[in-house]
């Protein structure tokens, strides 16, 4: 039998590239923050930090989950397709209300609120299922 933790193993290049595309998606994420963001006064500065956090917690998530699948390619891959929907639908998003929209409105800073939010349900979601799918390949 293989060691799950060994490089080259399936399952362990699988963990590793959730782990990356979740970085690189909050690293996106962020970078949209701070185009789309006002920092002049310490308060607006201080304030981003919460929002940081907010708009980083689904990936935080989907990075946590992945090093405890990292023993099951199956259950892995059901958490990839979870992180690939919402890195996805909420980049195109940020992408969509920030940087495509001809008539920014002050509405549209909910967007930061509103879309994190979904992606924590969609993200836990996947996590049951890949959590389920791991217990019932064990039984």
């Amino acid at each position: 039998m293989t060691n799950p933790a060994k490089p080259g193993n399936s399952s362990f290049m699988l963990t590793r590239a959730i782990k990356s595309l979740a970085s690189l998606a909050a690293a996106a994420s962020l970078a949209i923050m701070g185009y789309a963001g006002d920092f002049s006064s310490p308060s607006l500065i201080a304030l981003s930090f919460g929002f940081a956090a907010w708009l980083c917690a689904p990936y935080a998530v989907a990075w946590i989950a992945a090093g405890r699948l990292k023993s099951d390619a199956i259950a892995s891959g059901v958490l990839g397709v979870g992180l690939t929907v919402i890195t996805g639908l909420g980049l195109y998003a940020y992408v969509s209300v920030f940087i495509i929209n001809p008539k920014p409105d002050a509405q549209d800073g909910l967007a930061f609120l509103v879309i994190p939010f979904y992606q924590l349900g969609t993200i836990a979601l996947a996590c049951a299922l890949a959590f389920l799918v791991k217990r019932l390949r064990r039984a």
